[in-house]
């Protein structure tokens, strides 16, 4: 009879002892906001593409103890995106809202390598209602998320949505550090709810989210009224469970765990405005995870200006 590899066991040993730690995720897919997070756009209409990936080929446990697998696993998502900022005013600040809907590959529904599926409709969001202020050195915004699973979920199966509504409430604020705005740091803050799982008595733990950075504007003089307009700075991300998860059908090991991730990297946007459109690089590799996944998560964008609502000022 052969003998087991004993270097095998050992690392499902490990594997298993991380793993088992690993938490249900929330809907929302950190990094996708960062440099003047707390900044509403001018009133307009907006529709972009964000390109969205998260590569990680670790587990980390309770304690750190980390796992390493070679190949991972890459979850990539395409999220088509319509804003809208009206000059309509609800306590004083300006109403907008925006939709998402978005389209997902290999989505985890645990910080785990448990995920295998083809690009597929997810579940979609929307964001009703957002208020925005504009002050002389301070911008704020304050909005509610509301997280539909419109993805395919059955229990105990290959899902590409996580059988979950979210209610996510939403403040920001954008300072501007010197008289000519040129320099800014920012920061929002998301506390999001969940309903139970579909078919199952699962409720993920409340998730707390926090993403912002600190950058530099430059602006170019161009031919026409309307500058290029560039940001560069170091933005970041921070998302952690303020309640663990809960239910009869999680497992005992896994039941008031709370897990959590930072992650710090670059941003690259620019405004061009002959057509409008806006362009956005942001890397953000990850660390200090707990209970969850490590990788880093990239974001590309662009935007297009369908329609500005901006009022020109009287001559």
């Amino acid at each position: 009879m052969p003998r087991p590899n004993l270097r095998f066991l050992l690392f499902a040993v490990l594997l298993t002892a991380v793993s088992s730690h690993a938490q249900y995720k929330g809907t929302h897919l950190p990094g996708l906001i960062g440099l003047q997070a707390g900044t509403q756009a001018p009133p307009g209409i907006y529709v972009g593409d964000i390109v969205f990936v998260y590569d990680t080929s670790t587990l980390k446990g309770d304690s750190g103890r980390q796992v390493n697998l070679n190949g991972g696993i890459t979850t990539s998502a395409d999220i088509i995106l319509v804003n809208w900022v009206t000059n309509y005013k609800l306590l004083g600040g300006n109403v907008g809202g925006s939709a998402g809907f978005p389209f997902m590959k290999n989505r985890l529904q645990l910080n785990s390598f448990d995920a295998a599926t083809n690009l597929a409709y997810t579940d979609m969001f929307i964001s009703p209602l957002t208020l925005g202020w504009h002050f002389k050195r301070t911008d704020l915004m304050v909005g509610y998320n509301l997280y539909i699973p419109t993805g395919k979920f059955k229990p105990s199966g290959v899902n590409t949505g996580l059988g979950m509504y979210g209610h996510e409430l939403s403040l920001g604020t954008t300072v501007f550090l010197d008289k000519k705005r040129m320099w800014h740091a920012a920061g929002n803050f998301a506390l999001e709810f969940h309903t139970h799982k579909r078919g199952e008595d699962i409720t993920v733990g409340d998730l707390g989210t926090i993403e912002g950075g600190i950058g530099r504007t430059f602006y170019k003089k161009l031919d026409g009224p309307i500058p290029l307009v560039s940001n560069l700075g170091l933005v970041g991300y921070s998302q952690f469970k303020v309640t663990g998860d809960n239910g009869r059908d999680i497992p005992l090991p896994l039941r008031g765990l709370k897990d959590r991730a930072f992650a710090l990297g670059p941003e690259f946007n620019i405004f061009i405005p002959k057509p409008r459109l806006s362009l956005l690089a942001r890397w953000e590799p990850e660390f200090g995870a707990r209970n969850r996944t490590q990788g880093q998560t990239f974001v590309f964008s662009i935007v297009w200006v369908a329609k500005s609502f901006e009022r020109q000022p009287n001559p």
